[in-house]
């Protein structure tokens, strides 16, 4: 299939004409009418704005051969891991980082069920007498003992 024709089939799709389709791909409409009629094909950065904005791939609309969209390639993430990477990116890199380093020292199972019971840890610093209380995600305290 050919471009124009891919783009005439995807602006029906999305209910657009050139105008409309001018405004979401930041290409102009002149540009467009060029392309639809086959008078022109777009360079990559109209191609690729194009593409963004009929939200399909750029291997699509400017491959002839392709007659469909590609059929996207699976995430290598498993839900589970995705939620792990969620609440990873929400609690930022240093955090992430800590809780990891911990739990590489602590091992896995003693790791995740202290994250998963969100109970207090206790670390023993290097000062004598002087214990530090660890909360999950949680700000940290200074326990004396006398």
């Amino acid at each position: 299939m050919r471009l124009q024709d891919k783009l005439l089939t995807q602006m029906t799709r999305k209910g657009l004409n050139g105008q409309k389709l001018a405004k979401l791909s930041n290409v102009s409409d002149s540009e467009i009418s060029r392309i639809v009629t086959g008078k022109s094909r777009p360079g990559l950065e109209n191609a690729f704005k194009l593409a963004r904005a009929l939200g399909v791939s750029l291997d699509y609309l400017a491959d002839d051969a392709l007659d469909a969209e590609p059929l996207p390639t699976a995430s290598p993430l498993n839900p589970e891991d995705r939620e792990i990477l969620e609440a990873a990116r929400a609690i930022g890199v240093g955090r992430t980082v800590r809780i990891l380093e911990n739990v590489r020292i602590i091992g896995y199972e003693v790791g995740m069920r202290r994250l998963l019971d969100a109970k207090p840890m206790l670390e023993i610093d290097d000062e004598p007498r002087s214990v530090t209380a660890h909360l999950p995600m949680a700000s940290q305290s200074r326990v004396n003992s006398a």
